[in-house]
């Protein structure tokens, strides 16, 4: 056998055990809808699921939120695991509890890339390690690149012997932990040993030592420490839901500077139901109509949906290239490229 064929074979065969293992992962994986979890199952949520009620996550078990997925239910206990993939999101409107005080049993609430999780109410730690009796058993937060954690009501840890969050992103990333109420710990409690962590506390805090997390508090404001104040986060702590705008702003974005030199020309054209200046448009460069208000916005066609791909049915029957409407049901400008719809969104363009 020449080394070429042991080579593509060893390919085949990598490829035939990564379909093994993906295709077994599915398959344990129930689809979840909002029913009573048994203890170590492996449950998955694709797309978004509302519930009025509270839900427990047993020991041993794992409920996976797909990336871009989103749940929002009463209040959550998480003896064994919740993840919430890239781009996921968990909003509580009640609390939520994280392990079970001297179970011995592992608890763990991971956030991917961009994740967020948004509580109305507080956050309990209990420490299955019964403060270090039991050595090895813990329960964390794990977050991700760009991740965030809002907190509204008051903030627990338990823990004495290991810090409560955990980065588990990039290294030149960081993530947000909020806290809107008080704060407390065990007296030697750390919040976290990772840099990548900035705890945002806007409340008193009590027994809890931030470690080496970025931290900014107590009584927290954007002036106190505005090179970690997150933007999309109001300084008023008595007003909640702002993960998701705080993971919006975040910047992993693209950037370049802005075009210099002479103007190739000037806006000629313009509406506005402002007093106009003598200057205005023409002192607007590069344009071919400006539009001007302090009140008012421009309003695009509004369809109920185009697919990414054109099919039968669109709400636009025969695009051209260059045309813009707003997607109802995808909640987003769409630019029709030639080929296929794309939600305008923040970039370089390249």
């Amino acid at each position: 056998m020449n080394n070429l064929n042991f080579c593509a074979i060893n390919e085949k065969f990598i490829f035939l055990l990564m379909a093994l293992f993906y295709g077994l992962t599915n398959a344990q994986c129930t689809a979840y809808t909002g029913q009573a979890m048994n203890p170590g199952q492996t449950y998955c949520l694709t797309g978004n699921l509302t519930l009025a009620n509270d839900i427990t996550i047993p020991q041993d078990a794992l409920l996976m939120i797909r990336p871009g997925g989103a749940l929002i239910v009463k209040g959550i206990t998480v003896n064994g695991s919740l993840e919430i993939g890239d781009k996921g999101s968990v909003k509580s409107e009640g609390s939520i509890i994280i392990g079970v005080f001297g179970s011995q049993k592992n608890s763990k609430v991971k956030l991917g890339t961009k994740a967020y999780l948004s509580l109305t109410g507080s956050v309990s730690q209990g420490d299955p390690s019964f403060m270090g009796t039991f050595p090895g058993a813990m329960s964390t937060i794990d977050m991700g690149t760009y991740s965030v954690v809002e907190i509204c009501g008051t903030f627990s840890q338990q823990s004495i012997t290991y810090p409560f969050i955990n980065y588990v992103g990039a290294p030149l990333g960081k993530a947000y932990c909020i806290a809107k109420a008080q704060v407390s710990g065990g007296g030697t409690s750390i919040l976290s040993n990772d840099r990548q962590i900035v705890a945002i506390a806007m409340d008193t805090v009590t027994g809890l030592a931030p470690g080496n997390a970025s931290f900014c508090g107590p009584n927290a404001t954007q002036a106190m420490c505005p090179a970690l104040w997150p933007a999309g986060l109001p300084d008023d702590k008595m007003v909640c839901g702002f993960a998701d705008e705080v993971v919006h702003e975040l910047d992993e974005y693209c950037t370049k500077p802005g075009v210099t030199g002479k103007p190739d020309g000037y806006t000629k054209m313009g509406i506005t139901i402002q007093k106009k200046s003598n200057e205005w448009p023409e002192n607007i460069p590069n344009g071919f109509l400006a539009l001007e208000s302090k009140t008012k916005g421009l309003v695009i066609t509004r369809v109920q949906h185009v697919s990414s791909t054109p099919q039968p049915g669109d709400a636009v029957a025969d695009p051209r290239e260059g045309m813009l409407v707003y997607d109802i049901q995808d909640r987003c400008v769409k630019l029709y490229n030639g080929t296929g719809w794309k939600c305008i969104e923040r970039s370089c363009n390249d």
